[in-house]
């Protein structure tokens, strides 16, 4: 059985991804559990990579792990599985906890079965720096009904999804588990524990008694049978706080013997890591009473009364809005009215006493954020038992507002469609399709009509990369995956416009083809372009329903879109399936049909330009092992003699293989051999005649470069010796390898004995898109930080690429790492240029 031996490891310390100790969670929980499901977003997509990378095992033990259509099924599934006394999870974003909201409600009105339990991982982004609208899901899950509960640690990540299963059973509530991005793309150093399977499973089935074994009072929901179960919540709650209460999830952290401290913070999740580093920062770890809160809907009120024995001002510390503040505001409101204003109790949160700056209710949370907003409140803090170091305090302030005075003036570097991808030839033709469109000669001799504006309707996907340049003409607005359709039917009664739609193989099966059922329905004028490009591309590449194989590697029927859609369209529609690389015949095509009156269905139909290009790369390490070279390999050249520098080709593709050379004859446009696939897209635009093709030939193994270089005398590098923690940030673009350097550190640290913890930013993960690493290696024993390093903190900034690298200084960002006092540098200094650069009209001097 191939499988990372970390999986199968039983005890002892070892280091995961945030997404991997989810997995690893679900193999350590008690009895083991029966049903993984869910669908891939940032930041949960690498729960499903790695079940994938490990299938093998949850496939020899009768775990079923299987990716649903969309959020909402995946809910269902759920549902399913508590007909019978089984454990199952679902995992989605943010965004896809609205799309399953109905399932949701019905399920965990329902109720868990008491011998299973009913898991969701809700995948918050704070930050939004991924994800298309700024959600708080721990509202929604008010709405639901449904207990949240947050993990804070990496090892909370991983041992509380077992917690997570018995709070659900116990309370017969389903449990929302949530997980923020710093959580997700980031990991550590954890403690394994042995792993356990189910008894019932694939392999050993059991079978359901209808006659009066199944829960139909409670999972057929129609009224009186609803309002019946609803008035079971409270009595389901108050189980769920007395679970609470035995498993330790809710924890109040250096209580005061006697007497009541001046403040007391009241905190959960990743804010709570984020406390305890600031505190530590401050000087003042252990000093201050914290309610470590694990269950934070809905509040215990026994707990909060408790600890407002322990102070006289509570301050909770919580990202983006106010929602604990709100249940802690009401429970101590009440506990006030009991008591004499001398011994009533204070609340704030989004504002401080003393007309201090209070916590922000606007995107998310960092160490140096709460030492700025905290620092100064500590310092006038009148609580003898608090040991008060002020100079200590007025150089963690004074650091940050250093690192806040920068004054850089820095490009944006937008993300784009990777070298390869077929998005960019529909992109690319559809461009030049809009411009013709606007041509009032080229559509009368053309096309024998006036000009006509087309609109683009946006969608999920790859291809939301349309919204950058130099595609941004091709998407209009945005209404979610699979909705693009919807938001043109209800504009399309009012305009003339020709209207297109693109919509991926993932988000066709997901939602989409409704949209194209509801369009052929109501009559609209629009055309669908469907890219079908044979993977979840966006989320890391997952398996769609149209391949031959499941998340598992089982066989599996593969559902043909074209077949689907030809189903609802009948003969009357135009449905044609054609390859966009073929530009010329493919620009033909879509000006025809998108002129037709009606619904109209392009199938798009190019491999994914990673998947391929994996592939044929495997192929050639494969050959270059056995012959030891490669008898032939196309390149695609710019003869600098005849390039003129006037950037037709990339305003045309917008390509990042796509470079810049200082010639003797000037500056000129060149492929970069490190991007390139040399796909002959740019060749094909018929803009420039200097693209050439080279094909290299050889009979022998070519000289290794390794060789000129002395290695018998490299030096052996010397132990790093720090008293607490060593940070380090690693910056560049989507395909320069940040991912593996970190994986390769963090590995490093770890093998060396050092508690390692570290945080990626990989949501928009598209090449020349801007991606990090913070990673931090710490002595045993040092728990309190968190995986984000302080502003100006860094040991090391280590830039692969040097425009990202300067970020790390921004102040209008929120990674302001690096300072004369503490960081060194590494910089690669060739310069990556950003799109903008690409199309000439904007630039950098690195």
């Amino acid at each position: 059985m191939k499988v990372d031996p970390r999986f199968l490891k039983e005890d002892g310390v070892e280091v995961f991804l945030g997404n991997e100790l989810l997995v690893k969670g679900l193999l350590e929980v008690e009895g083991g559990t029966h049903l993984w499901t869910g669908y891939p977003g940032s930041p949960i997509a690498g729960f499903f990579d790695c079940i994938e990378s490990i299938h093998e095992l949850p496939k020899k033990y009768g775990i079923h792990a299987t990716m649903a259509n969309n959020e909402a099924l995946s809910v269902a599934m759920v549902n399913g599985s508590q007909m019978s006394g089984l454990r199952a999870i679902t995992a989605m974003k943010s965004v896809g906890v609205h799309v399953a909201s109905d399932a949701l409600a019905l399920g965990n009105l329902a109720g868990a079965h008491p011998q299973g339990g009913a898991v969701i991982v809700l995948g918050d982004d704070p930050w939004s720096d991924s994800t298309q609208v700024a959600s708080d899901s721990r509202f929604l899950c008010k709405h639901l009904m449904m207990p949240v509960l947050e993990p804070s640690t990496l090892q909370e990540l991983k041992d509380w999804v077992d917690v997570a299963f018995k709070l659900s059973r116990q309370s017969e509530l389903y449990i929302g588990y949530l997980v923020t991005t710093n959580q997700a793309d980031g990991g550590g150093s954890v403690r394994v524990r042995k792993n356990q399977f189910p008894a019932i499973n694939t392999h050993h089935k059991t079978t359901l008694d209808t006659l009066g074994g199944l829960r139909v009072e409670d999972m057929v929901l129609l009224p009186p049978r609803t309002w019946r179960k609803e008035q079971d919540m409270p009595a389901r709650v108050d189980r769920l706080w007395q679970s609470a209460r035995s498993l330790g999830v809710n924890r109040i952290l250096y209580p005061r013997p006697h007497g009541r401290a001046e403040i007391g913070f009241v905190t959960s999740g990743m804010a709570f890591s984020y406390l305890e580093h600031a505190l530590n920062e401050l000087g003042v770890t252990g000093q201050i009473p914290i309610l470590k809160l694990g269950i934070t809907y809905p509040l215990d009120p026994a707990l909060i009364s408790d600890f407002a024995q322990q102070a006289r001002t509570l301050i909770v510390v919580e990202e983006r809005r106010g929602f604990l503040e709100e249940q802690v505001t009401q429970i101590i409101s009440r506990l006030n009215q009991r008591v004499s204003p001398s011994d009533s109790t204070r609340v704030y949160g989004k504002e401080f006493p003393n007309g201090f700056k209070g916590i922000p209710t606007l995107r998310g949370l960092n160490p140096s954020l709460l030492i700025d907003l905290l620092g100064p409140l500590i310092k006038e803090l009148e609580d003898p038992s608090v040991r008060i170091d002020a100079d200590l305090i007025d150089g963690e302030l004074s650091l940050i507002s250093f690192t806040g005075g920068y004054d850089l003036k820095l490009i944006s570097r937008s993300p784009t469609f990777c070298p390869g991808c077929p998005h960019r030839d529909s992109a690319s033709v559809l461009i030049d399709v809009k411009k013709s469109f606007m041509d009032p000669a080229y559509m009368q001799s053309t096309h024998g009509r006036g000009i006509t504006d087309l609109v683009f309707h946006g969608d999920t996907g790859c291809y939301t990369m349309l919204m950058f340049e130099p595609n941004r003409d091709l998407m209009h607005n945005y209404s979610g995956m699979g909705l693009g359709g919807g938001t043109g039917a209800g504009i399309d009664p009012f305009i003339t416009n020709k209207q297109v739609v693109f919509m991926g193989d993932s988000t066709f099966f997901h939602s989409g083809q409704v949209a194209i059922s509801n369009a052929i329905k109501s009559g609209q004028d629009i055309t669908f372009i469907i890219l079908d490009n044979k993977t979840t591309a966006m989320t890391g590449h997952q398996p769609v329903p149209s391949v031959e194989y499941d998340l598992m590697g089982n066989p599996t029927f593969a559902q043909d879109i074209e077949r689907v859609v030809r189903g609802m369209v009948g003969d009357n529609v135009s449905l044609i399936r054609t390859n966009p690389a073929y530009r010329e015949s493919y620009r033909e095509l879509l000006e025809e049909n998108i002129l037709r009156n009606g619904v109209k269905v392009i199938i798009a139909d190019k491999e994914c330009g990673i998947t391929f290009h994996r592939r044929q790369n495997r192929e050639d390490r494969r050959t270059i092992r056995e012959r030891g070279f490669l008898e032939r390999k196309r390149l695609i050249n710019i003869s600098t003699e005849a390039c003129e520098n006037c950037l037709e080709c990339t305003k045309s593709t917008g390509c990042p293989g796509l470079s810049f050379v200082d010639t003797e004859y000037g500056r000129k446009v060149q492929t970069d051999l490190s991007w390139c696939v040399a796909d002959m897209a740019c060749t094909k635009l018929h803009v420039c005649p200097s693209f050439e093709e080279v094909l290299l030939t050889r009979t022998q193994k070519p000289p290794n470069p390794l060789d000129a270089l002395d290695l018998e005398n490299f030096p052996d590098p010397q132990p790093l010796s720090f008293s607490s923690a060593w940070r380090t940030l690693l910056s560049g673009v989507g395909g320069m390898g940040i991912a593996t350097s970190t994986a390769t550190l963090v590995r490093a640290g770890h093998r060396e004995g050092y508690q390692v913890v570290f945080c990626e930013k990989n949501g928009l993960a598209i090449r020349n898109g801007g991606v990090y690493s913070q990673i931090t290696y710490l002595q045993p024993g040092q728990n309190h930080t968190s995986q984000i390093i302080p502003y100006g903190k860094a040991d090391l900034i280590l830039g692969i690429d040097i425009l990202e690298a300067a970020r790390s200084l921004d102040p209008e960002g929120n990674v302001r790492v690096g300072s004369p006092d503490y960081t060194s540098a590494i910089i690669n200094t060739e310069k990556t240029p950003t799109i903008l650069t690409l199309l000439g009209r904007e630039d950098f001097d690195t």
